[in-house]
């Protein structure tokens, strides 16, 4: 069974349970939208979610708990006991995080940073460019990229 029939479930049931219509919470979100997620004919985003969870007054993540609690046939506190272990697993459970934070270097990345450093040691030691290929191993067209990229110091 696809997530989507439990997040329709769910929509239903709390809106229901809240005594709101469709258009009530279709401040942000098409009405017809709400019909289709209720269907289970779409899926909702992580916006679509936390807009819904807002017009009806509660926490995105309650929502998003009980749709995956219905999905995974448990109860909500089982769910988040799991992700609060999980979390601490992480020692994440406590940080609050960065939303911008730097993306992950690839290997490809590191590789060409190491490559980088390498040729700045070089040049500071003087050596040319067709020197520091040699000593690196590098193609010169690669080497002569690199070196313009480093700085002198």
């Amino acid at each position: 069974m696809s997530l989507r029939y439990s997040f329709a479930a769910v929509l239903r049931l709390l809106r229901h349970q809240k005594g709101l219509t469709q258009s009530d919470i279709s401040n942000t979100v098409a009405q017809s939208h709400v019909s289709q997620l209720e269907s289970a004919k779409t899926t909702a985003t992580i916006d679509v979610s936390c807009e819904l969870a807002s017009a009806m007054r509660m926490q995105p993540g309650s929502l998003i708990t009980l749709a995956l609690a219905c999905y995974g046939q448990r109860t909500p506190r089982e769910l988040l006991t799991d992700v609060l272990a999980e979390l601490e697993e992480l020692e994440l459970a406590d940080v609050v995080l960065n939303h911008q934070q730097q993306p992950t270097k690839t290997p490809a990345m590191i590789d060409a940073e190491r490559k980088r450093d390498a040729i700045r040691a070089l040049k500071r030691e003087g050596a040319t460019q067709a020197e520091a290929a040699r000593q690196l191993g590098l193609p010169e067209a690669t080497l002569r990229r690199l070196w313009h990229q480093v700085s002198d110091s």
